[in-house]
């Protein structure tokens, strides 16, 4: 007998078979609809945007623009490249910087370039050059420099003034560049080499870190109980641009001033070891021992600073150098002579001598603020965690941090026992960076109770580390003359481009010493030799003995000379007035008192070697010594002689004097340059633009400049191509040539990138169209299906 299975009887709403159809049906057309509908509103929306957006859309990005005369095209505002040559003769360096300032639009414009140099460079020599022809500068007071250079522009000669900001900020200004024309600024400087600890440096920074402006009041905070960050402030940026007191900062990661390096270096004596910290380079050796380095990679982003490092071979060290120049009738020296007995890799154990066994209060300043974010301030953090390992038990200190703010971790130096360092450390390692740069009120808070502390037997020693982006140097000078008393303050630059002028100011005003830390793989060395120089005796009273063949009539440089900590050598410039180098004899004699004793060394004079360029040092180092008198205590408006004895007048008459007579630029000179010939039309317009800095190597825009600058970077597109200086023309759609047009020189921003809107249109509508078919198709199956069932 035949048994058909007969089917599972159903209870649902519907048959099985059709609600799985019309359930998988329902699932396509909604996921096509939603597809289709969804990339439609995005190409409606991105329609939106001006079309300037959907061409070219790699090759924008925020920036200066002007507009053109072809059709549909903007050109980008003048950069700048930047040749650098140095010649090292012993400790003498002679500098050429080369500006190449080129003009790729249709107008006539004035560059106006903010650009460090060596804080005790003299500049002396300012060359403009217009194809073949040269036009020799020639130094003026400033005022009038500025009166010719003005007067030349407008009457269209192409002219040049470089200026002074500061001893290591200086600016350029290049009047009357004509339509795609190339002219270059040569500005020469003489600054001599350092040498520390057996090893000779010279640094040269490349870029002018953005400067904190303070408010002209603000008081100490109390103590909270921990960091309190404060939200970033830089008072100078403007709702259009990041930019400080000295101009526009370039933050979209694009390179505007590239920068070549050359250094011929004849160091005079047998070399162990060449290196470059901070940039790779290429190092060739001449027969002669001289070296020749350039950059490995041709150029580089000025963005942080260049330090090259040269030892002697141990024989050949030098114990003491003199360089001599004779200008005029008058013969100038540059000396240094090392201590034999100032070693610092000597064991910690040979300390011997007062100084050393004196307890010592240590109080250690370090800056909190948004422009230490990042590398900088773990190097900070690196460096006071190893120096508070170097303490003793006998030591106290005490830790402050400060950024919009001050706080310090004691009420007041505490004992460094194995509790309170390891609450400092603790204290050390949570800092963050972030906020503004008050030093003023951490300086002050720094400073105090040293007169107390020397009653207890104390030795107080202030380390500050700091990049220093402040733009009131003159006002923190003039608060460490007037507070130090019985502490002595040690400078440490932190970053990849600290304000050395700050940091050698603040430490010689306060009887200390400058400590540069470019890398965290430093911190260590670096800190080992700083606090090798805190805890072993100076050598004082250093004293110089003529022999008769150098005059009566002798000026040194500086007055009196400074204290000695271990590893640094005694350096000094001198005129001998009326006196023929050829003539020269006998013997220098330097004494000094040591821990050890009394110290002394000679070295002849007859036969030296002339070396161009010493009576320039010569001559900035009586001006650094005559400007130091601005710093000491004064009135509130400083004009005239004042109730502590500065008159500022005569300070600016003598400086004047020997800044004119050098041809030196200074804050009271300047050096302008003017081309006979007049190459502007009258009824062509003159236009000015800045060319903008760049952010030092590893800064972050937004901990700087804050929000604002995370939406300008934001809106920025990728990056140009870098190298060259010359400008390009980009195609830029009617809206934004007209945003051009009417910013005249002022920054276009950008959206950040270019989508191909139409593209994405077309593509959402044929999606939207296969979901209408879809649709229909399934309609028809359903009536199918109706119609058979």
């Amino acid at each position: 007998m035949r048994h058909d299975l007969l089917p599972h009887p159903s209870f649902g709403a519907f048959p099985p078979r059709l609600g799985r159809a019309v359930f998988r049906d329902a699932l396509v057309i909604a996921g096509t609809l939603g597809l289709a509908i969804l990339v439609l509103l995005a190409s409606l929306a991105l329609r939106s945007l001006p079309a300037a957006a959907q061409s070219e859309p790699l090759d924008l990005r925020a920036g200066l623009y002007f507009p053109s005369s072809e059709a549909g095209r903007a050109l980008e505002a003048p950069t700048l490249k930047t040749d650098v040559d140095m010649a090292v003769n012993g400790m003498v360096n002679r500098v050429t910087v080369r500006q190449v300032f080129h003009n790729p639009t249709d107008r006539w414009l004035e560059g106006i370039y903010i650009f460090p140099l060596p804080e005790r460079s003299a500049v002396d020599r300012l060359t403009m050059v217009i194809g073949e022809r040269r036009v020799e500068g020639r130094i003026l007071e400033k005022a009038e420099a500025q009166r010719v250079y003005q007067e030349a522009a407008a009457n269209g000669q192409r002219a040049s003034l470089v200026s002074a900001e500061r001893p290591n900020v200086f600016a350029t200004r290049i009047a009357n560049i004509g339509p795609g024309e190339d002219i270059t600024v040569e500005i020469g400087f003489q600054d001599k080499v350092a040498y520390e600890n057996g090893v000779f440096s010279l640094r040269f920074p490349m870029v002018v870190a953005p400067r904190y402006t303070p408010a002209p009041k603000a008081d100490i905070a109390e103590a909270p109980a921990a960091p309190q960050p404060a939200p970033a402030v830089v008072r100078q940026a403007t709702a259009e641009e990041p930019r400080d007191l000295f101009g526009p900062v370039d933050i979209d990661d694009t390179v505007h001033n590239p920068l070549s390096l050359d250094i011929a270096l004849n160091a005079g004596v047998p070399l162990a070891k060449v290196q470059s910290l901070y940039h790779p380079v290429v190092i060739d050796s001449g027969e002669d021992g001289r070296q020749d380095i350039t950059l490995r990679d041709d150029e580089v982003p000025a963005d942080r600073d260049f330090v090259l490092e040269w030892t002697p071979v141990a024989s050949a060290a030098p114990r003491a150098a003199v360089f001599a120049e004779q200008v005029g009738a008058d013969t100038h020296l540059l000396v240094m002579m090392v201590p034999p007995t100032q070693d610092a890799s000597a064991p910690r154990q040979e300390t011997q001598g007062p100084q050393a066994a004196s307890p010592r209060e240590v109080i250690f300043v370090i800056d909190t603020s948004g422009s230490m974010h990042g590398a900088s301030i773990d190097q900070a953090k690196a460096a006071v965690v190893a120096a508070l390992k170097r303490l003793n038990p006998q030591d106290r200190f005490n830790v402050i941090q400060f950024n919009d703010r001050t706080h310090a971790l004691f009420p007041r130096a505490a004992a460094a026992s194995v509790g309170n360092v390891a609450q400092a450390w603790h204290y050390v390692s949570a800092l963050e960076a972030e906020g503004g740069t008050e030093m003023r009120p951490a300086l002050e808070r720094a400073l105090a109770n040293g007169s107390a502390a020397k009653a207890d037997g104390f030795l107080r020693q202030v380390v500050f580390l700091t990049d220093a982006a402040v733009s009131n140097e003159a006002e923190l000078f003039g608060q460490v003359a007037e507070r130090l008393g019985d502490s002595r303050l040690f400078t440490v630059g932190i970053g990849s481009a600290p304000n050395s002028y700050f940091m050698r100011k603040a430490a010689e005003l306060g009887r200390g010493s400058f400590t540069y830390i470019g890398d965290l793989d430093e911190v260590g060395e670096r800190v080992d030799a700083l606090l090798a120089k805190l805890e072993r005796p100076a050598l004082t009273g250093i004293r110089v003995g003529w022999p008769l063949s150098a005059g009566k009539r002798l000026e040194i440089y500086p007055t009196p000379l400074p204290d000695l900590y271990a590893g640094e050598p005694v350096t000094f410039a001198a005129r001998l007035e009326g006196v023929d180098l050829a003539r020269l004899d006998g013997q220098l004699l330097l004494t000094g008192d040591a821990a050890s004793g009394a110290w002394q060394q000679r070295v002849p004079l007859a036969g030296l070697t002339e070396a161009p360029g010493v009576a320039a040092i010569w001559a900035r180092a009586k001006l650094v010594q005559i400007e130091d008198g601005l710093y000491r205590p004064h009135d509130a408006d400083g004009a005239g002689v004042d109730g502590q004895g500065v008159d500022r007048a005569a300070i600016r008459a003598e400086a004047l004097g020997v800044a004119l007579k050098h041809k030196l630029v200074t804050r009271y000179t300047a050096l302008v340059a003017v081309d006979d010939a007049v190459a502007r039309p009258r009824d062509e317009t003159l236009h000015s633009t800045e060319v903008p800095r760049d952010l030092p190597q590893g800064w972050d825009a937004e901990k700087v400049f804050g929000e604002q600058a995370e939406v300008l970077h934001d809106e920025a597109a990728p990056a140009a191509p870098s190298g060259g200086g010359a400008m390009r023309s980009r195609a830029l759609p009617e809206y934004f040539l007209q945003q051009a047009k009417a910013a005249d020189g002022q920054p276009v921003m950008l959206p950040q990138t270019a989508t191909p809107a139409e593209r994405m249109a077309i593509v959402g509508g044929a999606y939207l169209g296969l979901a209408l078919a879809l649709i229909v198709l399934v309609m028809r199956r359903r009536k199918r299906a109706g119609l058979h069932g």
